[in-house]
């Protein structure tokens, strides 16, 4: 069972990567290019067959997880005139975990030699084929996912000899769930971890045989009722990083983190300060339908990701590093 306040959706533009000296660079011209397309026949509905095939003749392996397509049909299709997939997977990782069935065949799972807990997970993906540009949106859960494989195979498939390199996918944002998330949050705290030597604690000998090194974490929180937006993070990390520990300033740290809060649902989460910018998941809880076992309505999900297309089309993102 998945916590249904865990689910959440990801947003990647894929890029097409020409090799230097090949003049086209579309989707049109790559789909034309991957053999067994008829070139006869309607391009888009053509890369979706083959598309939908390669990954319905099993369960694909990629390092320590497995995925393979749903086996109910009416859980994928196309849309051939806006140039759109979705569908359902299932899998995750091998041999452990919560849930496991046997892999024994097509329909109950096929032998990998162990188990794969089989998770579904939600995709999308919109391939303009007079562009360069496509985007992909997957759904994930709150522990491990098989979103890297699944990118992974679909950079293998638009790889062409001679012609396109694997596409570099990049991780967005669409700039309303945003601006949603910058206006309902507050700063509950942050954290820098530095990397330090023991004979920087103390000249203890005995203690610095336990340990040579160690991570030591620093931790800021605002007392009281502060209400400190995340507009103001940029302001709280440059004051903060100019304090020291061990003569050594904040700014030195390995890792800062900063934790917010919902002013609504109180849901805390905790983002990575690469920047001065934070950028928050796309949480489907409370956006469309989840079950008791943590699974989202895939129908209204895919509407969902209907909306925020149009969104993205029109250029109404951000671009984060979350790959």
């Amino acid at each position: 069972m998945n916590n249904p306040e865990s689910v959440k959706l990801e947003v990647y533009t894929i890029a097409l990567k020409p090799v230097v000296g090949y003049e086209n660079n579309s989707f049109e011209d790559l789909i034309a290019n991957i053999p067994g397309v008829i070139l006869e026949n309607n391009l888009f509905t053509e890369f979706y067959q083959l598309f939908i095939n390669h990954i319905d003749l099993g369960y694909t392996e990629v390092r320590s997880k497995a995925f393979t397509l749903s086996t109910n049909v009416d859980d994928y299709n196309h849309d051939p005139a806006n140039e759109i997939i979705w569908g359902v997977l299932k899998g995750g990782p091998k041999g452990s975990g919560k849930s496991k069935s046997l892999l024994i065949n097509r329909e109950d799972e096929e032998d990998l030699g162990g188990n794969v807990i089989n998770d579904k997970y939600f995709f999308y993906l919109y391939f303009p084929l007079n562009s360069k540009f496509g985007y992909l949106f997957f759904q994930i859960y709150g522990g491990e996912s098989i979103r890297k494989e699944f990118i992974q195979h679909i950079r293998d498939l638009f790889k062409i000899g001679g012609k396109y390199n694997k596409p570099e996918p990049s991780a967005i944002l669409p700039n309303s769930i945003r601006d949603e998330f910058k206006n309902n949050s507050k700063v509950v705290g942050l954290s820098y971890l530095t990397n330090t030597l023991a004979s920087a604690i103390t000249n203890d000998a005995e203690f610095s045989n336990l340990c040579r090194e160690y991570n030591i974490e620093i931790s800021i929180k605002p007392k009281g009722e502060s209400n400190i937006s995340p507009q103001r993070i940029n302001l709280l990390n440059r004051v903060i990083s100019t304090l020291t520990f061990n003569n050594l300033p904040l700014s030195r740290a390995t890792s800062r983190k900063v934790s917010l809060q919902n002013l609504t649902s109180k849901k805390t989460s905790t983002f990575e300060l690469d920047t001065n910018d934070v950028m928050p998941r796309i949480y489907l809880h409370g956006k469309v339908p989840i079950d008791v076992n943590g699974t989202p309505n895939f129908e209204s999900l895919k509407l969902f990701c209907d909306n925020l297309l149009r969104e993205l089309v029109e250029g109404e993102y951000t671009r984060i590093s979350r790959l």
